[in-house]
């Protein structure tokens, strides 16, 4: 890994390391509305560390683990990416390592030795590797399969040089609320380090079944940062009973962590719950499902993305009316961000819609987008001003303007939606409409049922039964 054959690699490495850190944050920091870290003070800031993580998000979770680390990172990337000379040239110098996987190499020799000697050095050297150990990326809340070259790569390392003799494995889980969505949340929890040393002596004397323990170990690991979700069935009706139940499950459990570690928890917990009760009590889970699936498809057809409880219908009326006014008052506001930001917001989708139907490409393509058609067009449109008003500090005023409109503009955006659900479910209620009222008492059928099921499986915790 070291830079050869002249020290002016080495800084143009480094220098082309920290201005795209540098612009990848920031582009981060936009295409999130939240990125949340729990545990940060057990990142470590040097190496020789391997960082792993399960992989929901293609080229996101590179960008988004390495932003949080103060020291270069170097990926572990599969070798199909390197199918060109420019892309080999461009990938070395972002500090790529290309590795072959045997999903790529049908019927070929599977030959990584040139990795794990690459691998070796750098981690002699203290730097820092990051590896999904997945292989590949998947965006279901689940962790499929953990590949052995994890555990055999940091005991290799560990057992042919003294230098890596302290290396240690940083699990990281990577909980995205929506992988494809712009303006979503990312909740990055960070697992306590994993020292590979301890496992050196039984490697020595049973390679394969050390490498078999460690990579359990690291899987189990994984699985404590993240949400895990065995099937696509059960991970829709968890984000449906979410939707419905979350806030009041919230209210009854209380938890002293921040919100985000407490919606965590409670996500974790609602999916352990419901696979209590499908194993237990398969056909009352399947009655419920239909039950949900009859609401959600209700809801949809009226254009409603959830019902508000008795509580919050209190206030719905005051919030619409304010909301509606404050909307009105700023349209002014709205159309000037929308004019001088729309063409920057819509590029980065239409080309992740040109570019690929895979759900799990649309955000780092729009990401990697968004971080040239920004500033791109900002310029433009400041050479234009420019022409019609050569005024410095109406140039000046203007370029401030731009990204602020344009978080406006979305925030307003979304407010507007919002308030017209918030109108709809109004139309339907102050009507006293038979449809408002008969949602109403699906609702309360659910959450009823819900409560009954929590109590339920609270008290045989209380009695010591094993509950999952």
């Amino acid at each position: 890994m070291a830079c050869y054959p002249n020290r002016r690699c080495c800084f143009e490495k480094r220098m082309l390391y920290l201005v795209l850190k540098l612009i990848l944050r920031t582009g981060l920091w936009v295409f999130f509305r939240r990125f949340v870290v729990r545990n940060r003070h057990l990142m470590p800031g040097r190496g020789p560390l391997l960082v792993v993580a399960n992989h929901p998000n293609t080229f996101m979770d590179p960008i988004v683990i390495a932003s949080l680390l103060p020291q270069q990172v170097y990926f572990i990337a599969k070798s199909t990416v390197f199918n060109s000379p420019f892309r080999k040239w461009l990938l070395h110098r972002m500090n790529l390592i290309p590795i072959h996987r045997r999903e790529d190499m049908s019927g070929l020799l599977l030959d990584n030795e040139a990795t794990f000697s690459a691998s070796y050095q750098a981690l002699a050297e203290r730097k820092t590797l990051l590896i999904f150990p997945e292989g590949t990326s998947f965006s279901e809340r689940r962790l499929r399969k953990i590949k052995t070259g994890t555990a055999r790569m940091a005991l290799g390392a560990v057992d042919n040089t003294a230098d890596a003799a302290s290396l240690q494995i940083l699990p990281v889980g990577l909980n995205y609320s929506d992988p494809t969505r712009f303006r979503s949340d990312v909740f990055v929890n960070v697992g306590k380090p994993i020292d590979v040393a301890p496992y050196l002596d039984r490697y020595k004397q049973d390679s394969v079944g050390t490498v078999n323990e460690l990579t359990d170990v690291i899987r189990q690991q994984l699985e404590k940062l993240i949400v895990v979700t065995p099937s696509d069935d059960e991970d829709t009706l968890v984000r449906q009973i979410e939707q419905v139940y979350k806030e009041r499950l919230a209210e009854q459990t209380p938890i002293e962590a921040p919100r985000h570690v407490r919606d965590f928890l409670l996500t974790r917990a609602l999916v352990k719950s419901l696979g209590y009760f499908i194993e237990r009590q398969p056909q009352r889970v399947e009655r419920f499902r239909e039950k949900m699936r009859s609401y959600n498809q209700q809801l949809q057809e009226l254009d409603l993305q959830h019902l508000p409880s008795i509580e919050e219908n209190n206030v719905l009326l005051r919030q619409s009316l304010i909301r509606t006014l404050l909307l009105a008052l700023t349209v002014p506001l709205y159309l000037y961000g929308l004019i001088n930001n729309y063409l920057a917001y819509i590029i980065p989708s239409r080309v992740a819609d040109a570019l690929t139907e895979e759900k799990e490409f649309r955000a780092p393509i729009m990401l990697s987008v968004g971080i040239f058609s920004f500033p791109v067009l900002y310029a433009i449109q400041a050479i234009a001003l420019w022409q019609l008003q050569p005024d410095k500090t109406y140039l000046l005023l203007y370029l401030l303007s731009l990204p602020v409109s344009g978080f406006f503009t979305l925030r307003y955006w979304n407010t507007l939606l919002r308030v017209r659900e918030h109108w709809l479910l109004l139309q339907l209620f102050l009507n006293s409409s038979p449809v408002a009222e008969d949602l109403k008492r699906q609702r309360q059928e659910i959450v009823d049922e819900l409560d009954q099921a929590r109590v339920e499986y609270l008290r045989l915790q209380a009695n010591g039964q094993n509950v999952g």
